[in-house]
């Protein structure tokens, strides 16, 4: 298993770019180093990564989002839907000739939107539920819980600095474990939750 699935804590940033034409998240722990990269498969055009830039304006639709290590070698695949009620989280096709087979792999769980996007359902490859999770009303603090409502985890939204919050895409986060007894698919859940987050809560229109 990569070190991303083990660590305790992890950061993930948006690189300082004011203007992004493919979407990125680094992964790092906590000393700062590098444990894996989520790209956009799709390159979006300039005038709307410019659009997409300015204040009070952001991205709508699907995205699809590969989750590799420092050396590309695949981990996760991340499906945001174009409702941005629901991210599909599956692992990379195994042993394809073909490219887009890659992004057949099996199912290891979903993250779903419930009333608000303050609040989500964790769930496995065959809908049981593994867990909830919970934003405050700034959307910048989000506590996971088990079925048991045990605090097992939390994301929080980090300052990026005055220039980066109002010029540039570069948003942070850090997400941390409170436990180490989850299971496989909750915890790659949790990994991929910031990204996830980021996806529906910043770049898309339709926030409710």
């Amino acid at each position: 298993m990569t070190e991303l699935f083990t660590l305790p804590t992890l950061r993930v940033e948006q690189p300082r770019k004011v203007v992004a034409t493919r979407t990125r998240y680094n992964f790092l722990d906590e000393r700062g180093t590098l444990v894996a990269v989520a790209t956009d498969t799709n390159e979006r055009s300039r005038r709307v990564a410019v659009r997409a830039a300015l204040p009070g304006n952001v991205l709508a639709g699907a995205q699809t989002l590969l989750l590799t290590d420092p050396d590309e070698v695949p981990l996760l695949v991340i499906e945001k839907q174009a409702s941005n009620r629901r991210t599909v989280v599956r692992r990379p096709g195994d042993d394809s000739s073909e490219e887009s087979d890659l992004f057949e792999g099996e199912v290891v769980g979903t993250i779903e939107a419930v009333r608000t996007t303050r609040h989500y359902v964790l769930r496995d490859a065959e809908g049981a539920k593994l867990g909830e999770v919970t934003g405050d009303l700034s959307l910048k603090r989000f506590a996971v819980t088990d079925t048991e409502s045990r605090h097992v985890a939390q994301v929080n939204k980090r300052w990026a600095g005055l220039r980066a919050e109002l010029l540039t895409n570069a948003d942070r986060y850090s997400v941390e474990f409170l436990t180490n007894r989850l299971s496989e698919p909750l915890r790659a859940l949790v990994v991929v939750l910031a990204t996830v987050l980021d996806l529906t809560l910043h770049e898309s229109k339709d926030i409710v």
